[in-house]
């Protein structure tokens, strides 16, 4: 069963990635929890993000706190700290680099029926760096299928994002309606489970950035681990 459902979503992720004709970028998401008391979770979630060429792209380092208010809520906030590499402007090793920070809150729930998962996400987004508070609101929908026997679970994922600061002008030149979405992240993935604390999963991502009319293809790998 595990190799048929390999053998099925092998064309799926080669017919994403015809929709770049350069190298893919590679992202490798952590995420390592601690539950502090009953419902409240401690999370750090660091990420490595490398360019098509395998240049560094940026790192991101993300802690936060989660409480699961009932069944069907959790809510959580985070910091987040990013590097980013701009070799536009770099004349040295370490020229170009430019940093950033914000605040994330978001509100998750999720429901499990006919071994199929629901999940869903809003987050709310505040920059924290000098010249640059703009905030943006994500909104985040995913479905997985837990198969009978296998730990192999496929998932797809979508997200929106509404950045609140960009130009009514800017907006005015997206194509294809919805202006209000100005970039999408649309995701294919593999997640298994190798016990009760640790997972892995693999992904290919299409992140569509409608303002910039540009299209980045991703390779992902993610592990996580609940201590």
């Amino acid at each position: 069963m595990r190799n048929k459902l390999l053998l099925l979503l092998l064309p799926l992720l080669l017919s994403f990635s015809g929709y770049s004709v350069t190298n893919p970028s590679t992202w490798i998401e952590l995420g390592f929890s601690k539950n502090i008391i009953k419902n409240l979770k401690f999370e750090f979630n660091p990420e490595l993000r490398l360019l098509g060429n395998y240049k560094m792209d940026s790192y991101i380092l993300e802690g936060g706190l989660s409480y699961k208010v009932h069944k069907y809520l959790t809510v959580a906030s985070y910091y987040r700290y990013e590097d980013e590499w701009d070799y536009k402007k770099s004349t040295g090793a370490y020229k170009g680099q430019q940093t950033s920070s914000r605040l994330a809150f978001d509100a998750k729930s999720g429901i499990e029926m006919f071994r199929f998962n629901f999940q869903v996400r809003i987050r709310y987004t505040n920059g924290l760096y000098a010249n640059n508070d703009a905030s943006e609101f994500r909104y985040r929908a995913k479905i997985g299928y837990n198969i009978k026997g296998i730990k192999l679970v496929p998932y797809l994922s979508a997200e929106f994002f509404h950045d609140l600061s960009v130009a009514e002008t800017d907006r005015n030149n997206i194509s294809g309606g919805f202006k209000y979405i100005d970039k999408g992240r649309y995701t294919a993935g593999l997640e298994y489970t190798i016990n009760k604390s640790n997972d892995v999963s693999l992904f290919y991502r299409l992140q569509d950035n409608r303002i910039k009319d540009v299209s980045t293809n991703i390779i992902g790998l993610g592990y996580s681990h609940d201590f």
